[in-house]
């Protein structure tokens, strides 16, 4: 039992390191670009061992992308249940993320992103499933005064995916800065749903950053 046991840790320790180092890899180069063969190479560990762990490539980069979205979903939870954080200083913490996640990822990685059906599927299911929450959240930002109660707050997640893949068709992560993009697309657009109260907040963080 005890050999069994220390087979099973070791096995989850190199499953850990392989998926930290594609996810890494994936994210300076591209997904296209990296092969199951580098990964391995990489680590010193032999191709068969990462095929047996994970199968293929979209295999692996599904566990990546979950484990990554339970973190940040881990977190910005925590974050917004801290005493004094309103709404949209929870929005606004989830800007700053994105923003920082993009900057740290090669475009590239965004385009082979949307080549993988399986991903697709799951980061649609995704959207599906956490918009009764995306619903009730914009709802406290109504109640609380800092978002506007004549938006069909259902049609915004559509305009911003509308955004998004308009930004990775046409390259334009190529041709502007992450904050250029970010404060001319999608911050105007939050400022459109606010209420001169939401405002002042975005006018007084966004000036300290």
């Amino acid at each position: 039992m005890q050999v069994l046991k220390e087979t099973t840790t070791y096995r989850a320790l190199v499953r850990e390191r392989i998926l930290e180092r594609a996810m890494q890899d994936f994210a300076n180069h591209g997904i296209r670009s990296v092969r199951m063969d580098d990964i391995a190479k990489s680590l010193g560990v032999s191709k068969r061992t990462v095929y047996e762990i994970f199968g293929d490539k979209e295999a692996m980069l599904f566990e990546g992308l979950k484990i990554y979205e339970e973190r940040k979903r881990t977190y910005l939870q925590h974050y917004a249940e801290e005493n004094g954080h309103h709404s949209i200083d929870i929005i606004l913490e989830a800007y700053r993320m994105k923003v920082e996640e993009v900057r740290a990822i090669n475009p590239q990685f965004y385009s082979d992103l949307m080549k993988y059906p399986k991903l697709v599927d799951y980061m649609k299911q995704k959207q599906e499933q956490s918009r009764g929450s995306y619903l009730k959240f914009m709802q406290r930002g109504v109640d609380e005064g800092f978002l506007r109660g004549d938006i069909n707050y259902e049609m915004i997640p559509l305009m911003f995916e509308a955004i998004g893949q308009y930004v990775l068709s046409n390259q334009l992560l190529q041709k502007y800065s992450v904050e250029e993009l970010f404060s001319n697309y999608f911050l105007i657009a939050l400022r459109g749903l606010c209420t001169s109260k939401g405002l002042e907040i975005i006018d007084e963080v966004m000036s300290d950053r």
